[in-house]
C-alpha cells in the first residue's frame, strides 16, 4: 500500500496486488504486475500500463475533453484495446490484461484520455470536443502516519555523523536488489553508482554523478553539476547551479531546480520540471510532461512534438498554479512563446519558448493545467474529442 500525499509524485507498485494513491498533485502511477487498485487522488496523473500490467481499477479516473488524467500505455497500440461498459465501469483490454475505469462509461472517454508512450497514436473521434470535462471527486485518503520509537540499545554514533558530514561516505546493503547510498564531499566529486539501485549526494562543488544501470535518485545540490541516470527509471534533481541533466532509457524525473540548467530527459515518458532560472529542455523520444508554474523564468524548449497523431496525448506543457486565462500565446520568429501573467501587472512572470512549432499547429491536448481541467482561448480542440 503506498501513499503520495501532497504535490507531484512517481509511486510503482511492482510485483503483486497493490493499493497506489498518489494524493494531490500531478503524479505517476503505475501498479506494474499483478491485479492493482489505483488511486489518483486531485491533479492530474498519468496511470502508466503495459501488456503485463494484469487486471487493475482505476477508482477515480476523469476522462473526457481536456488534457488530464490518462491512460499512459506503453507497448500496447490503438488497435490492440477494446471497450465494454459493465456495471462498475468501461473495462479496456488487450491480450494479458485489462482496466477497469470505475464510474466512467464508454460514451465519455475522449481522444485525449489515451497517451501512447513511445510513439504518438491518434484514437478515432466520432464527436467534436465541447470543452474541458470537470474533474472528478476522488476517494483519495492521506494515509497512515509512522512515529518513531528508540530500539533496544540504539544510540547516537558520533563518528558515523561526523564522516555523513564530511562527505565521501558509502552505504551498501542488499535485500531484494543491492542497494548503494553515496554521498559527497564538499568540494567537486565525480561520484558513479553500479548496476543496480544507487542514491547519490554530490553536496557542494561541481560534481559529476553517474547512475549507470538500475533506478537511481541522483542529487547534485549546490554547485554547476552533470548528473546522468544511465538506464533504468531515474530521478534527477540539480539543485543550485547551472546544471547538465541527462536522464537516459525509461521513464525519468528530471528537476533542474534552482539556475539556467540544461535539459535531456531521453527516451521514454518523462516528467522533467527545469524550476527557477532560464532553461534549454528538450524531452527526447517518448511522451513527456513539461512542468511550469509562476517562478519557472523563461525557458526554450527544443523538440516538443505536437504535430500529425502527436495531436492527442503526447508532448505537454503541464501548468502548476497557472488558470487558462493568464496563458498567451504568440508566435515568433523561432516557435511559439507561451507565456503567463499571474498578478496581471504590464509584463509576464515567465514564459516558454517552443522551438519549430507555432501556434496554429497547437492543441488543447499541449495544455495540461494542474489545478483543474481548461482550455486556452483560440486554440484548436482538435485531438481532444469525443472517441465513441
Amino acid at each position: 500500500r503506498l501513499y503520495g500525499g501532497e504535490d507531484a509524485d512517481a509511486l510503482m507498485g511492482g510485483a503483486g496486488a497493490d493499493y497506489l494513491d498518489e494524493g494531490a498533485g500531478h503524479g505517476d502511477v503505475e501498479g506494474g504486475m499483478g491485479d492493482d487498485t489505483l488511486v489518483g487522488g486531485l491533479g492530474p496523473d498519468a496511470f502508466a500500463v503495459d501488456p503485463t500490467s494484469g487486471n487493475d481499477v482505476i477508482r477515480d479516473f476523469t476522462a473526457g475533453p481536456g488534457m488530464f488524467d490518462h491512460l499512459a500505455l506503453r507497448d500496447l497500440r490503438w488497435e490492440e484495446l477494446s471497450f465494454e461498459d459493465t456495471t462498475a465501469g468501461v473495462r479496456v483490454s488487450w491480450a494479458g490484461g485489462s482496466v477497469l475505469l470505475e464510474g466512467v462509461a464508454k460514451s465519455q472517454l475522449a481522444q485525449d484520455d489515451f497517451m501512447f508512450a513511445e510513439t504518438p497514436d491518434l484514437p478515432p473521434a466520432s464527436r467534436d470536443a465541447t470543452g474541458p470535462t470537470a474533474e472528478r471527486p476522488s476517494p483519495s485518503i492521506e494515509g497512515p502516519t509512522f512515529g518513531h520509537r528508540d530500539l533496544p540499545g540504539e544510540r547516537f554514533d558520533q563518528a558515523a555523523d561526523a564522516a555523513l558530514r564530511d562527505g565521501d561516505v558509502t552505504l551498501a546493503f542488499t535485500g531484494d536488489e543491492a542497494y548503494q547510498v553515496i554521498v559527497g564531499e564538499r568540494e567537486g566529486d565525480g561520484l558513479t553508482g553500479g548496476a543496480s539501485v544507487d542514491n547519490i549526494f554530490g553536496r557542494d562543488g561541481s560534481d559529476t554523478l553517474v547512475g549507470l544501470g538500475g533506478d537511481d535518485v541522483l542529487q547534485g545540490d549546490a554547485g554547476d553539476d552533470r548528473l546522468e541516470g544511465g538506464d533504468g527509471m531515474d530521478r534527477l534533481d540539480g539543485g543550485m547551479g547551472a546544471d547538465t541533466l541527462i536522464g537516459g532509457a525509461m521513464v525519468d524525473d528530471v528537476m533542474g531546480m534552482e539556475g539556467a540548467d540544461s535539459i535531456d530527459a531521453g527516451a521514454g515518458h518523462d516528467m522533467i520540471e527545469g524550476g527557477m532560472g532560464n532553461d534549454t529542455i528538450t524531452g527526447g523520444t517518448g511522451a513527456d510532461a513539461f512542468i511550469v508554474d509562476p517562478d519557472s523564468g523563461f525557458d526554450v524548449i527544443t523538440d516538443m512534438e505536437v504535430r500529425g497523431e502527436a495531436q492527442g496525448a503526447f508532448d505537454h506543457l503541464a501548468l502548476r498554479d497557472i488558470r487558462p486565462d493568464q496563458v498567451t500565446v504568440v508566435d515568433r520568429a523561432e516557435g511559439a512563446f507561451v507565456s503567463w501573467n499571474t498578478d496581471r501587472d504590464a509584463d509576464p512572470e515567465g514564459g516558454v519558448l517552443l522551438q519549430g512549432v507555432f501556434r496554429a499547429d497547437l492543441r488543447q491536448s499541449d495544455f495540461m493545467f494542474i489545478d483543474e481541467p481548461g482550455f486556452v482561448a483560440g486554440i484548436s480542440d482538435a485531438g481532444s474529442d469525443w472517441i465513441f
